[in-house]
């Protein structure tokens, strides 16, 4: 939350009878210019406490630029979850369903529907991100229909087991473990800023190469907020988001993200791209 801008008492001026005016003048402008220098310092004080003061490790917004994620570049959400999944020739076997991350907002296994070639059909299977590759045309894994069990989704550290005897098939929505998430337990979630105030919808994630959740992008639903699409960093549990929470809340005020610019995606070196600029 930001700080209230301390207001400062006025000093009465006193008039002492039987001196001079003139000295009493002298030391009244006197005294109202240090009230002034003393008032400025304060408002100075309260301004940069609004942005420094953030609960825990939430950077002020005047830190927060697009530079870096432009020059490091990454992986976006959207195009993830549309990425196909290769195998070691680069046949295609598959395609990416969800990605699982941990507590520290890292990627930790993706979900990938594969196996429609083989004869045990569609399956659900969870690949550790370790093991994967990005290439110029899909997500490449070392899974072959010799080694799909290997790779099941119904592993303790990412995903919660159901009722197994009445579920045929294991969808992309399965409830994660409660050390992990969904990277689509946030995407087109309500968001609202902190003062309580809606403000859009999250419609896409940044990641870095490594995995790492860079920012969220989330785009206003109403004009006095600019059109948008906006990059915010995203603090997770750290700042008391949990999944499944209804909505998502920026980090800063309504003012504070007037201050952003537009953030383009043309700028943003990723793979899968298409040639059409903010999609």
């Amino acid at each position: 939350m930001l700080m209230t801008q301390k207001r400062l008492a006025v000093l009465a001026i006193s008039v002492v009878s039987g001196f001079s005016l003139t000295p009493a003048i002298a030391q009244d402008n006197s005294n109202q210019a240090n009230n002034s220098s003393e008032n400025s310092a304060h408002s100075s004080q309260s301004k940069a406490d609004s942005t420094a003061n953030k609960p825990g490790n939430v950077r002020p917004i005047g830190q927060w630029n697009y530079q870096q994620l432009y020059q490091s570049g990454g992986v976006r959400a959207d195009r993830l979850l549309e990425a196909s999944v290769l195998n070691a020739n680069g046949d295609e076997i598959g395609s990416v369903e969800n990605a699982i991350l941990n507590q520290d907002n890292r990627i930790i296994a993706l979900i990938a529907q594969v196996g429609g070639m083989w004869d045990i059909g569609d399956t659900h299977v969870a690949i550790p991100w370790e093991e994967i590759k990005l290439t110029d045309t899909g997500v490449q894994v070392p899974i072959r229909e010799d080694n799909v069990d290997d790779y099941g989704l119904f592993d303790e550290s990412y995903v919660i087991k159901q009722d197994l005897d009445q579920a045929t098939q294991v969808e992309d929505d399965v409830m994660t473990g409660p050390q992990t998430w969904k990277i689509t337990d946030l995407l087109n979630d309500y968001a609202s800023i902190d003062d309580g105030e809606g403000y859009g919808y999250v419609t896409n994630a940044l990641f870095s190469k490594e995995g790492v959740l860079q920012a969220l992008v989330i785009d206003p639903s109403e004009e006095r907020y600019g059109q948008g699409p906006y990059a915010y960093p995203f603090y997770g549990y750290e700042q008391g988001w949990r999944p499944g929470d209804s909505a998502y809340q920026i980090s800063y005020s309504s003012e504070e993200t007037k201050t952003l610019p537009t953030f383009d995606y043309t700028q943003y070196d990723s793979p899968w791209n298409t040639t059409q600029a903010n999609q």
